[in-house]
């Protein structure tokens, strides 16, 4: 999606009137007044410091989409893979994960 075609304002506005916070809670904990909310909705360019304090009331990320890498080529996932075997067995484990190249492993499988 081309970040053009949203209105980031209308955007927040409406995650804004989906949480469980009146738009007076939500601009109290901006630290700004209501007006000055409504005033920020009609905005299409939020600054830094205001998408991370409104993605933290709410709950969502505001950021991320302005952070994503651009090519499908440099986006990764990070995986953290929890094993849980016998103290004795570990060595024997870590070692098959790196004689099997556990990554090539989870990429044919995708």
């Amino acid at each position: 999606m081309n970040m053009k075609e949203i209105h980031l304002g209308q955007v927040i506005k409406e995650a804004c009137k989906q949480s469980n916070y009146s738009q007076v809670e939500i601009a109290q904990k901006m630290g700004i007044s209501k007006q000055t909310l409504n005033g920020r909705f009609k905005k299409d360019d939020w600054g830094v410091k205001e998408l991370f304090t409104i993605s933290q009331i709410l709950g969502q990320d505001f950021v991320a989409p302005f952070t994503q890498p651009k090519n499908e080529e440099d986006q990764r996932t990070k995986v953290v893979l929890h094993i849980e075997i016998e103290k004795e067995k570990s060595d024997e484990v870590l070692r098959y994960i790196k004689d099997k190249n556990l990554y090539e492993i989870l990429k044919s499988n995708t």
